[in-house]
């Protein structure tokens, strides 16, 4: 695979609403992406991470240690084929952090690190 190696850093302060239903625990919040807002659910079941945005940007990644799942990601840019290959997902109680890197076919467009940090 062609690497490109590059690091990219976003940061929102964003109010999120936790439930627990059947084992696992919902993160909803909105996120706001130039003018447009997105609904954004965040689901931890286990070792398994999903994050599902809604809005201008359509999307449904899988973050499971190790593993390379694939989604498709909706745009106004248009339907993109997406791998994730997830680096590494740490959760304690107060925090979530995932490192992975994102693929387009063969290529690797950047590596990420998303973190979602309780703030009291």
């Amino acid at each position: 695979m062609r690497a490109k190696s590059e690091t990219k850093r976003f940061e929102q302060m964003l109010d999120a609403i936790v439930q627990s239903k059947n084992g696992s625990t919902y993160y909803q919040y909105t996120e706001q992406l130039d003018a447009h807002t997105l609904k954004c659910v965040l689901k931890v079941q286990d070792d398994i991470v999903r994050i599902q945005r809604r809005g201008v940007i359509n999307m449904n990644f899988i973050f499971m240690e190790g593993a390379r799942t694939d989604t498709f990601y909706e745009s106004l840019a248009g339907r993109h084929h997406f791998f994730v290959h997830t680096n590494k997902i740490e959760i304690t109680n107060d925090d979530i952090e995932i490192d992975y890197d994102l693929y387009e076919g063969d290529e690797k467009l950047g590596n990420y690190t998303y973190t979602l940090k309780k703030e009291d």
